[in-house]
């Protein structure tokens, strides 16, 4: 399967980890599970799209913003869902600026290299926001 999207227990944190090829369809199906979990959670859910060994090309990116752009399902746009990516190649890194610009609002995308860096930085901002 090439995404695993799975609720941390405890934790109104949701992983979306991304193995292979990353397409329009992937993308959709993941955020459409991530939707579902995070209507079971009160208040801000931060869901971390780990893409370390998510493989696609620049038009498989291209496509993917485009849909994200026609369906707000799930997408970074939500008010509710704070987005943290976590991965290091160039096609992710391009992914989360355009969300950032084009956004719905110029909100920052956290960017980390491992998933602990990515969930310090939730339990940081987590103390800050109460």
């Amino acid at each position: 399967m090439p995404v695993k999207v799975e609720k941390l227990p405890d934790l109104p944190i949701i992983v979306l980890t991304y193995e292979g090829h990353m397409d329009v369809e992937t993308v959709k199906s993941a955020f459409t599970q991530s939707v579902a979990i995070a209507a079971e959670i009160e208040g801000t859910v931060y869901r971390i799209s780990d893409v370390r060994k998510g493989e696609g090309n620049f038009a498989d990116v291209v496509n993917v913003i485009k849909a994200i752009r026609e369906s707000s399902i799930g997408s970074s746009a939500d008010p509710k869902i704070r987005g943290v990516f976590v991965g290091g190649h160039q096609l992710a890194r391009m992914y989360a600026d355009f969300l950032k610009q084009e956004q719905f609002g110029s909100t920052a995308i956290p960017f980390f290299q491992t998933l602990e860096e990515a969930l310090d930085y939730i339990e940081l901002d987590r103390k800050q926001q109460s």
